[in-house]
């Protein structure tokens, strides 16, 4: 809760802590009166709806008197061009955050790969191994998708023809994110950024 101290209709200080400034007082829940000469009045502020990312809500520096009640008011305004980046890398960590829980689908029902760089190294590392093992005539290591299936080859080309399709799906994903990401880095207005 927050109170102003006013003379009249002129707000003298706000926020005001009358708590504070009279320890020996004791105050009940939604106070508000005059304590030594002095008026304290319940401010609330004004609620907003802003759906406009591009605005931010600024409440003003001290309240007023509307219909009997003292309230802060607000006004929305542009954020600044630093904000709007901001704003839309944040979008874009969160797009790269949902392809990583989704992962690269195989388009077999076993399902899908993970595409981040753990599972990246790991499934390059199973790939070498299953070279060796190819060379060496042992069966080929299988690879665990996000559904927790297992994806096995009958040959090393069978396996060589999905990780050529992993790598080039995974690093096409990556590079539109890079893309993205140095445009808004780019970008000189905010609607620039906004088309991103």
């Amino acid at each position: 809760m927050q109170y102003a101290k006013i003379n009249g209709d002129t707000v003298l200080e706000f926020p005001s802590y009358p708590h504070t400034n009279h320890p020996q007082t004791s105050f009940g829940e939604g106070w508000h009166g005059e304590i030594d000469g002095i008026e304290y009045v319940i401010v609330e502020y004004v609620s907003y709806e802003n759906t406009d990312p591009n605005k931010q809500v600024m409440y003003d520096e001290l309240p007023q008197i509307i219909d009997g009640t003292w309230k802060l008011n607000y006004s929305l305004v542009n954020i600044s061009l630093e904000q709007a980046k901001q704003n839309k890398l944040q979008s874009i960590d969160s797009e790269w955050a949902e392809l990583e829980k989704t992962g690269w689908d195989t388009g077999l029902p076993e399902g899908h790969l993970g595409i981040t760089p753990s599972d990246v190294a790991l499934i390059s590392g199973s790939f070498a191994l299953a070279k060796e093992a190819a060379n060496l005539g042992l069966p080929l290591p299988s690879l665990v998708t996000i559904e927790n299936n297992e994806l096995s080859f009958n040959s090393i080309t069978e396996m060589l023809q999905l990780m050529l399709l992993y790598g080039q799906s995974r690093s096409q994903m990556s590079m539109e994110i890079a893309s993205k990401r140095k445009a808004v880095e780019n970008a000189l207005t905010i609607e620039e950024v906004e088309a991103i």
